[in-house]
């Protein structure tokens, strides 16, 4: 994603806990859940490409759980990449790579990778504008091989619909910082997922 510096504090709360290693709280929350989900659909082996990967929790937390895939975070942003490089170094796995300074938004990133088993997002759609997100998608159809998965999560309307108080005070935050940028429709991200030759699961 675009490394975007006007977004409301409730966007994306860290904090500072060593020189370089940031810690996210909401992170550490939603990783036990996003892990039983993934649990279901990644393959034994393989490689897995995450997007926007953020302070870097949750690609060590996964590939201690995942030890016989190959993960490959990602970030723009060079802050995050930093503490994304100190969790690696902390977990002193090998089946994690050291991070791509990569823009997951901008056109034509496909080619410059190899091809993946699997493709996750975490809390990037609602950070990001329309046309930047079918951009995402379109690139992430591109660098995955057949038979693969492209896993999303994060907070999305339902059928055009904010279904909670918090989502509507988070959306309209996000929208009144940057008015491109708030929730998505989930009926919206599945005709582009369809558009890229996706089904969903």
């Amino acid at each position: 994603m675009p490394l975007r510096e006007n977004l409301p504090p409730t966007a994306s709360k860290v904090e500072k806990i060593g020189e370089k290693k940031l810690y996210s709280a909401s992170a550490a929350r939603n990783a036990p859940f996003i892990l039983e989900v993934l649990s279901q659909y990644l393959p034994d082996k393989g490689k897995v490409l995450e997007l926007a990967s953020g302070t870097g929790q949750h690609c060590k937390y996964f590939a201690e759980a995942f030890c016989n895939l190959e993960w490959q975070p990602s970030e723009i942003n060079p802050k995050r990449l930093d503490s994304i490089q100190a969790y690696i170094k902390e977990a002193n796995r090998a089946n994690i790579n050291m991070p791509l300074s990569l823009d997951a938004t901008a056109e034509n990133w496909a080619k410059e990778l190899d091809v993946y088993n699997v493709i996750i997002t975490i809390n990037i759609f609602h950070l990001i504008s329309n046309k930047e997100m079918i951009t995402l998608i379109h690139e992430s159809s591109l660098a995955l091989q057949t038979n693969s998965y492209f896993v999303i999560y994060g907070p999305f309307m339902r059928g055009g619909e904010l279904t909670s108080d918090h989502d509507i005070k988070f959306h309209k935050s996000l929208i009144e910082c940057d008015p491109d940028i708030g929730y998505k429709d989930d009926f919206d991200i599945l005709d582009e997922i369809e558009a890229n030759n996706l089904y969903p699961e």
